[in-house]
């Protein structure tokens, strides 16, 4: 990331994070990178995971979409597998924590039930999660009984706005 163009906010992220693996992975980081489109939150999570990685952690890459479609479409056995991955792996990054893939209020209340579990197994472990939405807001950007839900787990989640333009239209990112 020594040409990151984005905003200083992201390379600091990415700097201190990455430097300091060991202290992130002890402490069980945990945050959720808050903004518009294209300003460079996935690639700040993702070269994090590279450098955690590289360094000898485990580490996995969804969406919160792809954490439910994942838990909802497999055999019983597969799901057992698969949440098992999700709640032990060193570094888990979730990308689009975000409700515009929920179409109705049972979608929304199964996505905040496995995500709460999911999510509270791995803080009790005290396991880093590093979240990225494009919601300003997380916890008001979903509405119903998975509400709940989010609220009672972002409080264990450092919140960080970023501030800044699509720089996918600059193809510089």
């Amino acid at each position: 990331m020594s040409e990151f163009l984005g905003p200083s906010a992201l390379k600091k992220i990415y700097d201190e994070t990455s430097s300091n693996l060991d202290r992130a992975y002890k402490e069980g980081l945990s945050f959720c990178l808050t903004g518009s489109h294209g300003v460079g939150k996935t690639m700040t999570v993702t070269s994090i995971l590279r450098s955690a990685l590289a360094k000898g952690y485990s580490g996995f890459y969804t969406t919160l979409n792809q954490i439910v479609l994942s838990l909802t479409s497999q055999s019983e056995e597969s799901r057992i597998d698969i949440r098992k991955a999700y709640t032990s792996v060193d570094f888990l990054i979730i990308d689009e924590f975000d409700p515009r893939h929920m179409g109705s209020d049972n979608a929304a209340d199964l996505f905040g039930r496995i995500l709460e579990d999911i999510f509270r197994t791995r803080v009790q472990n005290n396991l880093p999660t590093l979240m990225c939405t494009n919601s300003p807001n997380v916890q008001e950007s979903f509405q119903g009984s998975i509400k709940t839900s989010i609220t009672s787990l972002m409080s264990y989640v450092k919140e960080i706005p970023v501030i800044g333009k699509d720089m996918r239209k600059e193809k510089k990112l």
